[in-house]
């Protein structure tokens, strides 16, 4: 490793990190998933950066990141140098054995969300870990051409039927969350699926994250027919977290302008990407959610969770 870094379990006073969190890396959103963390963190003494870290929960010999959130996995500069990324993580490796950990299993974020996803992802194949379970993402780049240049056809003939039937998206106040998440419930147990989260649950969380927690629905004359509750993932990523619209709106799929509205937010808040999450059921792709969301102009990107056993 280069002269002047040095591998840390705690974080000395002075220090800042090159590069930016995640909602899920910051320290009171992993207070939220569990009490006990073991950090690691690579130090660069000259400037005082934190060139890299990691936040593992252990238990039963195996030592997880994260253990409820979307994904955990390695925050780390772009300056840091593949060779010291790469020997940063074999180091942590012979840490946890010395701690007993048996198994290793990191959720790495979208491809789509930072520049060097391959390369992390690169080295942990090289170090033995294996890939156990690949998911695939979607998401919206936000750039020159508009929601309506970007949709199929198809998708824009929903959006002008939609709006002869009335149909209009608002952008809905923190204060409309129960109201909200009532409202995606109903329209995931039409469909037979569950959430993730329980009200109290997802109260908790946004008390810590007011402002990163982001609501809107769809009308038609005074009926929510169709909500989302999204999360700013970072400045410039917008997680449509929960999303749905009630089965009897199936004749103009409302979601399609509900995206359309979070997308013209999106662009009005300097956002890059605005992410549609996976499209997966019972462990399995589900297609033709993957499929819809293709016709809407996002682009696939791989999520993976790595495993190795020590």
């Amino acid at each position: 490793m280069e002269k002047g870094y040095s591998v840390s379990t705690e974080l000395p006073s002075g220090y800042s990190p090159d590069y930016d969190f995640y909602i899920f890396s910051k320290p009171s959103h992993l207070a939220l998933q569990s009490g006990e963390w073991l950090h690691f963190y690579l130090l660069r003494k000259p400037n005082q950066k934190v060139m890299a870290q990691v936040a593992f929960h252990i238990s039963d010999h195996t030592a997880v990141s994260p253990v409820r959130a979307p994904f955990g996995s390695f925050l780390f500069s772009e300056k840091l140098s593949p060779s010291d990324l790469y020997e940063f993580v074999q180091q942590l490796e012979i840490r946890l054995k010395k701690l007993n950990v048996k198994v290793v299993s990191i959720v790495e974020p979208p491809l789509f969300y930072r520049k060097a996803g391959e390369l992390l992802q690169t080295i942990f194949i090289n170090l033995g870990y294996r890939i156990s379970l690949a998911e695939l993402s979607t998401g919206i780049r936000i750039d020159r051409l508009s929601f309506d240049e970007k949709i199929e056809i198809w998708e824009r003939r929903k959006l002008k039927q939609a709006k002869e039937k009335g149909a209009h998206f608002k952008m809905l106040p923190i204060e409309e969350l129960e109201n909200v998440y009532i409202h995606v419930r109903k329209c995931k147990d039409q469909r037979g699926h569950l959430l993730s989260m329980s009200l109290p649950e997802l109260q908790t969380t946004v008390k810590s994250f007011k402002k990163d927690f982001i609501l809107s629905g769809v009308f038609q004359n005074k009926e929510l027919i169709a909500s989302s509750i999204a999360i700013r993932v970072r400045g410039d990523i917008l997680y449509n977290f929960y999303s749905g619209h009630l089965k009897k709106f199936d004749s103009i799929s409302p979601v399609v302008t509900l995206i359309r509205g979070l997308y013209r937010y999106c662009e009005q808040n300097n956002y890059k990407l605005l992410d549609l999450g996976t499209s997966t059921l019972h462990g399995q792709p589900n297609f033709s959610l993957l499929e819809f969301k293709l016709r809407l102009g996002a682009v696939p990107s791989m999520k993976l969770t790595f495993e190795k056993q020590l």
